[in-house]
Formats: structure tokens, C-alpha cells, sequence
């Protein structure tokens, strides 16, 4: 552990010594890569150690980068490094541009916020045009406390991407994740992200083992994306069987009633099919059933974005929402933008039973 944190030394010093005092952009900064010898707060580490330069994140300014993740390339200066890799500027920007253009070319799990695109175990998300009020960082402020650093202090974690992974078999997942289901691959742009030439790149690495679904967003935001990659066969035999019995409405969208629940189904269904909000007002038989907010409007409002209800798999959508307990008269629900309604139906569920 020691001989390994002095070899790390030397290289944020010799680092320090070849760039000279120029500016550098420290990305990644904030992975633990470094905990098995101690350093897990090695993005302090940085600062520390390059304290001679202006250092900036996230975005490249300046001639040099500076990253705990090797990548091969001629941009690599230091190539004989074991821990922190300083690489040049330009020569990293244009291999960004370059895995870019090739992840853009294909097409997205989901079209969002960020465009999230799923390829070999890793997830990238994509926007452009993109500034730095779309990474939701803000640079560390100075300040003189008895106590440790709060992140909170430093990192804007608002709009933190959350990613949970959800394997096939749960015995793949790491001890401490088994009681939740899932892993748990939460991040701020900064630890997995750049900006340059008005677009922004992140990329996640995920686990080795077969995955059943990823579901991703942002924390902050209603929406998030949930798609299957190897949908279990209960999911397929759900839809199967609800696409088997008669819709209640046939629209953009066929439309089911069961046992208190709405459902919507779509096939073939493209990323641009879930883009717009659902709107879903239940009207009850007795006003009185109603929430005391809700009675001046008659109907309960259960308006909701795909990513709060619906999951992705195999060219299909399903989304299903439960429904208040109460009788009811009728429900009206279809889809809408800012210019308004693009489909909507109604009928009347307790009739049809």
C-alpha cells in the first residue's frame, strides 16, 4: 500500500514538473480507482499535488489533462504511468470526438435530456448542444472549516445521473447490493463526463454480468428511462397476455382496463412514442370519493411521464398506472405537449364490468 501511494506521488510530481506550470483540466476526478492503497479522496489529491497550475473541470482549457483512466492513444504522454495519466489537450479532444460521432451514429436506447446509448456493458449519454449549466457542475469554492468537507460544499449534486442496474441472476450482485436488487451507479458529470466543442460525453462502465434493465435519469427530474436489455419472460407474458383480451380505447397508444388498473401497450414503439406526457383523469361515480384538492375540478389528476410508469423492451412499450379504489365514471387519458393534446380517448371502466 505504501510502495503503491509513493509511486502515485511520483507521478502527480513529475506531472507537475512537464507541465510547468500551465493549465491543466483534471476530468474523472472523482472516482475511487485509488482506494485500494488509501487515496480515496485522490480529485483532493490533484489539487494538491498540481497546486502550481490554474486547474479547471470538466471542460477542456489548456494544453493538458490530467485523468486517472488510461486511455491508448497518441494524445497519452506518459504512458509508462500506473495511476494518473496526463495527456495532451487537442489530441484528447479529437478521440472524444471521434467515440462521439460513433456512439451519435447509432441509435439511442432513449432519446431525453441526454441521449442514452447502450454498447459492449457501456452506457453513454449524449447531448448537443450542451453547456456547462447542463452538467450541473459548479467549480469548488475556498473555505476555512474545523470539520471535514462536505461534497455538498463543492459539488453540485442537484441533478446527479442516477443509473441502477438490475441483473439477470441477483447472486451477481455485490453483497451489499443484494437486499436492493440492483447496483447502484449514481454519478455527478464530472466524475464521468467532458464538455468541449458544444457537446457533452459521459460513459459508464457496467458490471460483467448478463443485465436484465437499466434504469436511468436524472435525480431532480420526473423522468427517468427504463429499458430492458434482456427482458425476463414474465414481463413478455404480461404484455402478451394484456394485448390478448379487448383494448377499452384503440389510439397512438391501445388503452386496457383490468382489475383497477389502466395499461397502455405499443407495437412497434419508437424512443419519439414516449416523449410527450400522459395525461390520465379519473372522473368518480360520488364527487365526495374525491381528495379535498381535487373536488373543485371533479376528476383525479394522475398525469405522468413514460419514465414514471413505462419500460422499453424488444420494439415494445407497456406502461401501467393503478387507479384510486372508487367507483368510478369515467377516465379520460391520451398524450400532450406545450401546443396541446396529441391523442386522447375516454370510456367508462365500472360500465364496461
Amino acid at each position: 500500500t505504501a510502495q503503491a501511494a509513493r509511486a502515485a506521488q511520483q507521478e502527480l510530481l513529475d506531472i507537475r514538473k512537464t507541465t510547468a506550470g500551465e493549465p491543466v483540466t483534471v476530468l474523472n476526478a472523482r472516482t475511487s480507482t485509488l482506494q485500494s492503497f488509501a487515496w480515496s479522496r485522490a480529485a483532493y489529491a490533484m489539487d494538491y499535488y498540481l497546486n502550481s497550475h490554474p486547474i479547471h473541470y470538466a471542460y477542456l482549457k489548456g494544453s493538458f489533462v490530467v485523468m486517472r483512466e488510461r486511455i491508448d492513444t497518441d494524445a497519452l504522454l506518459t504512458p509508462q504511468n500506473q495511476y494518473f495519466f496526463l495527456y495532451d489537450a487537442d489530441g484528447l479532444e479529437g478521440w472524444y470526438s471521434a467515440v462521439y460521432q460513433t456512439v451519435a451514429s447509432t441509435e439511442p436506447l432513449a432519446r431525453e435530456e441526454f441521449d442514452v446509448y447502450f454498447d459492449d456493458q457501456t452506457v453513454y449519454y449524449l447531448k448537443e448542444p450542451c453547456e456547462r449549466a447542463d452538467t450541473a457542475f459548479r467549480a469548488p469554492s475556498f473555505f476555512l472549516r474545523v470539520h471535514p468537507i462536505d461534497e455538498a460544499d463543492t459539488w453540485d449534486n442537484d441533478l446527479r445521473f442516477f443509473l441502477h442496474v438490475y441483473p439477470i441472476d441477483e447472486n451477481d450482485l455485490p453483497d451489499h447490493r443484494k437486499q436492493y436488487g440492483f447496483d447502484n451507479l449514481d454519478f455527478i458529470f464530472v466524475e464521468r463526463g467532458l464538455l468541449f466543442d458544444g457537446k457533452c460525453l459521459a460513459s459508464v462502465d457496467l458490471p460483467r454480468y448478463d443485465i436484465s434493465k437499466i434504469n436511468t435519469g436524472r435525480v431532480g427530474q420526473a423522468r427517468g428511462v427504463v429499458h430492458y436489455i434482456n427482458p425476463p419472460p414474465e414481463l413478455i407474458s404480461e404484455f402478451q397476455s394484456i394485448a390478448s383480451n379487448e383494448p377499452a380505447a384503440r389510439k397512438d397508444f391501445d388503452v386496457y382496463f383490468d382489475d383497477r388498473t389502466v395499461y397502455y401497450l405499443k407495437e412497434p414503439c419508437e424512443r419519439t412514442d414516449t416523449d410527450a406526457r400522459f395525461f390520465l383523469h379519473v372522473y368518480p361515480i360520488d364527487d365526495n370519493d374525491l381528495p379535498d384538492d381535487r373536488r373543485e375540478h371533479g376528476f383525479d389528476n394522475l398525469d405522468f411521464a413514460f419514465g414514471e410508469r413505462g419500460v422499453i423492451f424488444g420494439g415494445k412499450c407497456m406502461v401501467s398506472v393503478d387507479l384510486p379504489r372508487y367507483a368510478i365514471a369515467r377516465i379520460t387519458t391520451g398524450q400532450f405537449d406545450g401546443a396541446g393534446r396529441i391523442w386522447g380517448v375516454e370510456f367508462a371502466p365500472d360500465a364496461r364490468e
